[in-house]
């Protein structure tokens, strides 16, 4: 009886590990950086690490690929930004197929027209939002996932964005699952588009059970030389206890980083 007891809780405390990582996309003017001279350490760092969940943002198809190929037991939801199908970057969301399982998954653009290929506002590119709702294959607990790369121009877009990412995350989830929310948004915490999904969602860096780990800052420019300040990328929540934060600063073996951000991740539970 007391086994039971415990098998039922544990089946139903699983816990989720959520990456956003903006991987830097493939611009042979990086020379060292370049992602044919990094790619496979960078691959490294996300077997090691192996999030259940994994939001990339400037993934460009041929990183789509290499990635699709490089990660044992992954498959992917999302499009490029371009055409809604391989041209331009994906803000894709990765997942651990031996883990998840998808029950419904979309991409939507960052505009007045988010239903296809388009351009917001005042901002200078396409931007996009991939999501899916995910069922976890043990709990049997669903949650929705979704996965932005905000502007890095257009103020009002970035503001216009935030509002549209909670408007879609109510329409998408009626039944008012859990919530978590990947991406580089270009914007440090102070801003208007940032305060308004932390005052809506919950940021993993500050309520985290466990004090967060590494830098604060995450985009780094590849400086190897200086501590980032900026923290540009995130991860917000609702409906999940947060374990964990951190940001990893890992080197490849040449000291180099293996992105011009450093990863995010957060440990979760239902």
């Amino acid at each position: 009886m007391l086994f039971s007891v415990l098998s039922f809780s544990m089946a139903f405390c699983q816990d989720l590990k959520v990456m956003s990582f903006n991987i830097r996309l493939n611009v042979e003017s990086d020379q060292d950086n370049a992602w044919p001279k990094r790619k496979e350490e960078a691959l490294a760092l996300l077997e090691y690490y192996h999030p259940d969940v994994l939001g990339v943002q400037e993934a460009l198809p041929e990183q789509m690929k290499d990635m699709k190929t490089g990660l044992k037991n992954y498959d992917f939801v999302g499009v490029g930004r371009d055409d809604g199908k391989e041209k331009g970057e994906f803000s894709a969301i990765f997942f651990d197929t031996q883990k998840l399982q998808i029950v419904k998954s979309g991409t939507f653009w960052l505009s007045e027209t988010p239903e296809k290929p388009s351009k917001g506002w005042d901002a200078a590119l396409n931007r996009i939002c991939t999501y899916a709702i995910f069922k976890d294959l043990k709990s049997k607990k669903e949650f929705l996932a979704m996965n932005i790369h905000f502007d890095h121009v257009g103020n009002l877009a970035r503001v216009k964005s935030s509002e549209l990412i909670l408007k879609k995350a109510e329409e998408l989830n009626p039944e008012n699952l859990p919530l978590v929310l990947t991406g580089d948004f270009n914007l440090t915490e102070d801003t208007e588009p940032v305060k308004i999904l932390s005052q809506n969602l919950k940021d993993t860096f500050y309520h985290s059970e466990k004090k967060h780990y590494g830098p604060k800052g995450t985009f780094t420019g590849f400086n190897v030389s200086e501590v980032p300040k900026d923290r540009i990328d995130y991860i917000f929540v609702k409906g999940f206890k947060i374990k964990s934060h951190r940001h990893i600063n890992d080197r490849r073996e040449n000291l180099l980083y293996p992105s011009d951000h450093f990863p995010v991740l957060s440990e979760l539970s239902f």
